[in-house]
């Protein structure tokens, strides 16, 4: 089915070309097995590459600092909501709170975060970001912010506003849980 795909893997690669080459492939992958099925292709289905794309994509960019997806998340929430508890910061990076306690640790070691014990409840700590994690959210930042403007490049503006009013609306019933 990939065959005639080979002629994007045999180009020299940049840094970013992984992201070119996955929406290469989630077009011709979605073309083909709608075809096959003869039907357009799930936006489920879709979504789901495009997450599996991104995040394999955020990955090899955060790797020049270190971080996994996760501890990027993390910092990139803290950044914006200083001093949450480890159960608020984990709802929004999306992990367990028994994960985020260990990215958290990690973070703290790495002198990127310091959580100090909340003075109206003794067993929770607030996190926050460091100076060196401000520096290091700063400095990986354009290279995650531009995977956006990469995957949308050929969107215009108009429609790249109904592709985020239609995800936003997504979340919204995803986190006030669908009827099962």
């Amino acid at each position: 089915m990939l065959a005639g795909l080979h002629r994007y893997h045999s180009k020299p690669r940049n840094p970013y070309s992984s992201l070119c080459d996955e929406i290469v492939i989630l077009r011709y992958v979605a073309k083909s097995s709608s075809a096959a099925r003869g039907h357009e292709a799930s936006l489920i289905y879709v979504v789901g590459r495009v997450n599996q794309g991104i995040r394999r994509e955020m990955r090899a960019r955060l790797a020049e600092w270190e971080l996994s997806v996760q501890e990027y998340t993390s910092l990139s929430v803290l950044g914006a909501r200083p001093g949450l508890s480890n159960a608020q910061l984990a709802r929004r990076a999306l992990v367990t709170p028994q994960s985020m306690i260990e990215i958290l640790s990690k973070l703290e070691s790495r002198g990127l975060v310091a959580r100090a014990d909340d003075p109206d409840h003794g067993s929770i700590r607030r996190a926050t970001l460091t100076a060196g994690g401000r520096d290091l959210l700063a400095a990986a930042d354009p290279a995650i912010l531009s995977i956006q403007e990469q995957l949308l490049a050929d969107v215009p503006p108009r429609q790249r506003e109904i592709v985020l009013q239609g995800m936003l609306s997504a979340m919204e019933k995803l986190s006030s849980r669908l009827d099962r």
